[in-house]
């Protein structure tokens, strides 16, 4: 079978029907991100599992456990039945692959699926063995680099989905960009959004429950023993944590802006008001891009959570402060 292009998967999804086993590699991770957002919402969000108990999905690192790890999750069952989706982080690290050969079968309707099993790589080495038995009996997406002469049909398309208007020189410039990604893109186009907009609520301290300042302010510096004790203020009252999420989400996008901007050798493009920039600064110290990104990810999840498990807010928050917190 040849190699599947990301609309050719979305397609299949929209006709309701699945792969048991998705390799989806290269260097655009947005590209995945997306994929693996919209397999997500069909396999765990259908209705069929109990998915708000976290039961209906597993994420597993291959540079951390055997190939035999990955068949006990993907054949174990489902408490409360339906599909279990596996996700299987630097698949490209996987050792012994082959005993996986059999998690490969035939696509077909979700309802006949035990498992969907998402494998992210840097690559597809087309020595192996096992790559061989994915290109004949699973589906294997290239998400690689945009082509210079596809970057402005790109650009337009984040720009309209962040709702920001462009001209023509700004889409040259930002297809000149060196280095270029979606996600690189997509943070110029942020700060094009910031711009034209008032960044007075970028901390927010009146938008919700007392203590959410000195909550933000804690995880951002990553002081664990401030950040842990703030948390009983607030994680079984869901009309306070769900916008604390936001204001945390609203944050981090700030946060990541302004360590591309470092990274880049940008200097003063976004546009701040001195409380803000005071603490975006010092936060920036603690942070680096990929841990930025990685809470970014996580904030995502932990909001699903809150909103499909209302009874267990407080392990979620003890975690996400637990992992990034010192």
């Amino acid at each position: 079978m040849p190699r599947l292009e990301p609309k050719i998967i979305q397609r299949e999804i929209e006709q309701g029907l699945f792969w048991p086993v998705y390799w989806l590699y290269g260097q655009e991770r947005m590209k995945s991100r997306e994929l693996l957002k919209r397999l997500r919402k069909a396999v765990v969000g259908s209705g069929t599992n109990l998915a708000g108990l976290g039961f209906a999905e597993e994420t597993l690192d291959a540079s951390e456990i055997p190939a035999e790890i990955i068949m006990d999750a993907a054949l174990s069952p489902s408490l409360g039945g339906g599909t279990r989706l596996i996700i299987i982080k630097d698949a490209h690290a996987l050792r012994n692959p082959d005993v996986l050969a059999e998690l490969c079968t035939v696509r077909t309707t979700l309802d006949q699926l035990a498992y969907v099993c998402v494998f992210l790589s840097k690559d597809l080495d087309g020595r192996k063995k096992f790559s061989k038995i994915l290109l004949d009996k699973a589906a294997v997406v290239p998400c690689e680099e945009i082509l210079e002469a596809d970057r402005e049909p790109w650009i337009a398309y984040l720009a309209k989905s962040r709702n920001v208007s462009i001209d023509p020189a700004t889409s040259i410039r930002l297809a000149a960009l060196d280095p270029w990604s979606l996600d690189i893109v997509d943070l110029e186009l942020e700060k094009q959004f910031l711009a034209g907009a008032s960044t007075e609520n970028l901390i927010q301290p009146g938008r919700v429950g007392g203590g959410a300042e000195e909550f933000v302010d804690a995880l951002f510096s990553r002081e664990l023993k401030i950040a842990l004790a703030c948390i009983e203020n607030f994680a079984d009252q869901q009309d306070e944590s769900l916008p604390l999420v936001g204001l945390l989400a609203w944050n981090v996008r700030h946060l990541l802006l302004l360590l591309t901007e470092n990274e880049l050798g940008g200097r003063g493009a976004l546009r701040l008001n001195p409380h803000a920039a005071e603490k975006l600064k010092r936060w920036c110290r603690k942070w680096t891009l990929p841990e930025a990104l990685e809470l970014q990810e996580a904030l995502t999840t932990l909001d699903y959570e809150l909103k499909q498990t209302p009874l267990m807010p407080l392990g979620s928050w003890d975690s996400l402060v637990m992992r990034f917190c010192r």
